[in-house]
């Protein structure tokens, strides 16, 4: 045990899951966010001496993990899907309407400012400080972010609107 009182194994049991959820949707896949989160652990390992004792250990890793999720998606960019086909007007709306589609359309900034403001409910700061930028700049990209989910959405709506 370190400063903290936490040994690797107890910050491994309690960030492991969290990480990969947090990380998932910037990466697109499950398997991707594991084995980011845990690369993102044996760097932690390897440097347990000095993260151990730090207040939040758990955040160190997971910042890591965030910046390496965005940078596997820069390099490797998700396949992009064919629009949605027609939908015919007995078809129930709700189907139609895939924000986790739109938002594994955005580019990776804007992804990971996405998930970890809107859906982990973070605050500008603390994304900005995750994936290693100033808060204008998280600023920006949830800025563009939205004009892209709304113009991704908009068909969906138009047809909700369309069958009133």
């Amino acid at each position: 045990m370190d400063g903290s009182g936490l040994t690797f194994e107890d910050a491994f049991r309690a960030e492991y899951v969290g990480v990969v959820r947090t990380i998932s949707p910037i990466v697109g896949s499950v398997e991707d966010a594991e084995a980011l989160t845990q690369d993102a652990f044996v760097k932690a390992y390897t440097r347990w001496k000095r993260i151990g004792g730090y207040d939040r250990p758990g955040a160190w890793i997971r910042r890591v993990a965030i910046r390496d999720a965005v940078r596997f998606a820069d390099r490797h960019p998700q396949p992009v899907t064919d629009p949605p086909h027609q939908r015919d007007a007995t078809e129930p709306v709700a189907g139609s309407l895939d924000l986790d589609d739109a938002i594994r359309r955005l580019p990776p900034k804007q992804r990971a400012c996405v998930v970890l403001h809107y859906l982990a409910d973070w605050t500008v700061g603390d994304v900005a400080e995750a994936i290693g930028c100033r808060e204008a700049t998280v600023r920006v990209h949830l800025h563009r972010a939205r004009g892209a989910l709304a113009a991704a959405l908009e068909p969906a709506e138009q047809e909700m609107n369309d069958g009133r």
